[in-house]
């Protein structure tokens, strides 16, 4: 069992995730900023791109594209760890493979440069998308 304190940045499968209130004061616990993304009501890229300028608390510039969501998550880098729980992620997948595929590249990309996030998805089951990420348990 791993804490989130020592999760190291990456992006994680955590069929076995608490809720998102356990997640958010484990976080806190942990000296970690929480973000939901919560996508059981998403079905393509703008609407998905919408929540993320909602959870992240993007700026009203943000340009709704792929290079803004990058640009704009490195630019909110502070340092300080964040732990991202994604939940709804079979939603979005089953409605708009490509959204997810992208997003997962984009998450991955920012953990490896800024090491700030811990992007957590809480899916009970593992789509094929899925499968080469690491799994966690904690």
């Amino acid at each position: 069992m791993t804490s989130l304190k020592a999760l190291r940045p990456g992006v994680y499968r955590w069929p076995d995730a608490p809720g998102a209130d356990d997640v958010r004061r484990d976080a806190a616990a942990a000296g970690f900023g929480f973000v939901l993304l919560d996508t059981s009501e998403i079905h393509d890229k703008t609407g998905f791109l919408d929540l993320c300028a909602t959870a992240f608390d993007l700026p009203r510039w943000f340009g709704r594209n792929w290079d803004a969501l990058a640009d704009s998550l490195s630019d909110r880098s502070t340092g300080a760890p964040e732990v991202v729980l994604w939940t709804g992620v079979r939603n979005l997948l089953d409605h708009d493979h490509d959204t997810v595929d992208v997003a997962l590249q984009i998450f991955a990309e920012d953990t490896t440069n800024s090491g700030q996030l811990r992007v957590l998805i809480a899916e009970a089951s593992t789509p094929d998308l899925l499968r080469s990420l690491p799994q966690i348990t904690l």
